[in-house]
């Protein structure tokens, strides 16, 4: 059923998406120009930042791995000290009291298939991960790459990850509609296809038994209200070094819990993903995580349980 339910928003998804092709070449020229400003124009800013942190705490340091684009890498933050990988490092020393060892295999520009590639060097590791972080789907709703093209490497990622023993939290998709750079209509289109792609990515990472964190509603409203601030001034098209804390913020909570550190006091309340009066489906599901700000769903046997 389940499978049947994804495969038929791909369908559909895909046949919205050509209707809207009109819409596409109308705006594809401002696409163009944004999609060039995305090639890094400092090298440190391209770099991810990978070390061991809190070595000052006994035990063996938990394995945490950073996978994705650019917003994975932090391009655009101005210091190493500003990215979502070292922010989400130090969240796990205070939250654990143990050595965080931070291994950031992103890669600017990347897209979804490029996880399959960042994946053998997660393999090659001489300890697997402890957990695993994905951000990815900007470039690929970007490049306006097919659905199925972008949810198969996203599937087989998360379920390598777990046949290794990690834990997957998996941010999906930014609301694209919140870059100043693009003009209407264009602005209006990345909107709807990001959240087209956050919606399916949350499915997908659902089903092969990841968490997910929707930073298109958790982020975009600060993104709209202050995008002087939230967007770099290397291009304002990437998160500032603020953009990037609040992006951490975001996605500790539930980092937290995946390395079995949960927040005191935090609770998960169950819910049915289906049922036979078909009242709440998957579907719908990831899609109200994709509508409201701070949902993170995990996915648990046959049911989809909203967590921490």
């Amino acid at each position: 059923m389940w499978i049947r339910l994804a495969r038929l928003t791909a369908v559909v998804a895909g046949g919205v998406l050509t209707a809207a092709a009109g819409t596409v070449a109308l705006t594809a020229g401002e696409g163009v120009v944004a999609r060039r400003r995305l090639t890094p124009t400092r090298v440190a800013a391209s770099t991810a930042a990978s070390g061991l942190f809190g070595a000052e705490h006994d035990g063996s340091p938990l394995q945490l791995v950073i996978m994705g684009d650019s917003l994975a890498v932090g391009y655009g933050a101005d210091s190493p000290a500003e990215t979502v990988g070292v922010k989400l490092a130090e969240g796990l020393v205070s939250a654990s009291g143990r050595p965080v060892q931070l291994r950031n295999v992103g890669e600017v520009g990347a897209e979804s298939m490029d996880l399959i590639a960042q994946l053998l060097v997660v393999r090659r590791l001489q300890t697997p991960p402890d957990v695993a972080v994905i951000v990815v789907g900007a470039n690929d709703a970007m490049r306006l790459r097919p659905l199925a093209d972008s949810l198969r490497p996203l599937r087989a990622t998360i379920t390598e990850l777990r046949r290794l023993g990690a834990r997957v939290v998996v941010a999906t998709c930014p609301d694209l509609g919140t870059v100043r750079t693009f003009f209407q209509p264009l602005r209006l289109f990345a909107h709807w296809i990001s959240r087209l792609l956050a919606t399916s990515q949350t499915i997908v990472a659902l089903r092969a038994g990841a968490r997910t964190v929707s930073l298109g509603d958790a982020l975009g409203p600060l993104f709209r209200r202050d995008p002087a601030s939230m967007f770099s001034q290397l291009d304002r098209l990437h998160p500032s070094g603020l953009g990037y804390t609040h992006a951490a913020e975001v996605l500790l909570p539930s980092v937290r819990a995946a390395a079995g550190y949960p927040e005191p006091g935090a609770r998960s309340v169950p819910h049915r993903a289906y049922d036979k009066g078909g009242r709440r489906t998957l579907i719908w599901l990831a899609f109200r995580a994709s509508r409201h700000a701070g949902t993170r769903l995990r996915h648990l046997g046959g049911a989809t349980v909203p967590s921490a």
